[in-house]
């Protein structure tokens, strides 16, 4: 039983729906006036076939095509796609502009010996069918993350859905997102979305930077990101990236919604465009200069400053007498660490508040 039948130049969407406990969710014929399909969060669920195309025998290239969108997907893994005459390059889904997602799209194919794989042009980006290079070759896609083999000058970037060997030894980087910071890896098996552990090298799973070596299946590799934070070792204070929530207030400056313009204004209005600083010392010398360098209560050093940069001694000390940035937990300042544009702000009218300076 199928849920649609498609022969003849028609036009159908489906939107919204789960489709289940079908030999063909949907099976579509080709005809030479096109017939289209679009489905929209359609969700697929115990079927023997998702999509069926039935294209013509003398011209498999002559595929009909399925317009997914990104909401629409397998509940058991990869959406499964059959080809009654499969042959290299027949299109599986239209091309769509403007938005990158079908890279990301899970499809699987029912037809022995061949994979779904994945082409992106000036014209828009589709999927389509391509046979594999031998029995011991599998797929491999990356999400948000660059896949490459070899070593030195032989070293080569992968594309999406590229086929390995198996044992095929394959870097992984992820890519860096603005205002993220890495989390983890997930892996899963294309054909079912079952999750894989221990395919990572042990040493550097938990990193930006890992390695595997190719499976004896078609596997799909995700770099999973948190929102970037930066926590100040003296303070335990976090700064989280991104906006300012909306109606904050520093200084009278209401930042709301942009994180550089509304410390920017601050910088500008209340800080008398001073250069700002990037880390702990350079934060700590700003501040004990404009209260006019006073001498701080203690003469003990930080044994991560420098005992001949006396400023700097000064400075971080002064600073952390005044509760305006904290010693670490191991007693040390750690100069270097870096501040956010938000902290260097917060830390400023802190000390206005306090009288240091006005």
């Amino acid at each position: 039983m199928a849920f649609a039948f498609l022969n003849g130049p028609h036009k159908l969407t489906v939107e919204n729906t789960k489709i289940k406990g079908c030999k063909k969710a949907f099976e579509l014929e080709y005809d030479r006036e096109g017939s289209d399909i679009e489905l929209k969060n359609v969700t697929f669920e115990d079927n023997e076939t998702d999509i069926y195309l039935k294209n013509d025998s003398s011209t498999p290239a002559n595929a009909p095509q399925v317009e997914l969108d990104e909401g629409t997907k397998d509940t058991a893994g990869a959406i499964t796609v059959e080809v009654a005459y499969p042959a290299d390059d027949v299109q599986i889904t239209t091309k769509t502009t403007g938005k990158d997602y079908q890279q990301n799209l899970k499809l699987t194919g029912k037809n022995d010996g061949w994979l779904i794989g994945y082409e992106k042009g000036a014209d828009g980006e589709y999927r389509y069918l391509t046979q594999r290079k031998g029995d011991k070759y599998f797929g491999l896609n990356t999400i948000n993350a660059t896949a490459t083999t070899g070593e030195g000058d032989n070293v080569t970037t992968l594309k999406p859905y590229a086929q390995l060997k198996e044992g095929t030894p394959v870097n992984l980087t992820a890519d860096i997102l603005e205002g993220k910071k890495f989390a983890r890896w997930k892996v899963e098996k294309v054909a079912d979305g079952t999750p894989v552990t221990g395919l990572l090298d042990a040493e550097t799973e938990n990193t930006e930077n890992t390695s595997f070596s190719m499976p004896e299946y078609d596997v799909i590799i995700t770099a999973e990101y948190e929102d970037e934070s930066i926590v100040d070792p003296g303070t335990g204070d976090t700064d989280y990236g991104g906006d300012i929530a909306a109606g904050v207030v520093i200084g009278g400056i209401a930042a709301v919604g942009a994180y550089e313009v509304g410390t920017g204004l601050y910088r500008i209005l209340a800080m008398d465009d001073v250069a700002m600083p990037t880390n702990r010392i350079a934060l700590a010398k700003l501040l004990w200069e404009r209260a006019g360098k006073p001498e701080p209560e203690s003469t003990a050093l930080y044994s991560d400053i420098s005992a001949e940069d006396t400023d700097a001694q000064k400075a971080a000390r002064w600073a952390v007498e005044q509760e305006l940035l904290n010693d670490a937990e191991d007693g040390k300042f750690h100069p270097a660490f870096p501040v956010s544009k938000l902290r260097v702000c917060l830390t400023w009218e802190n000390a206005k508040q306090k009288g240091l300076f006005d």
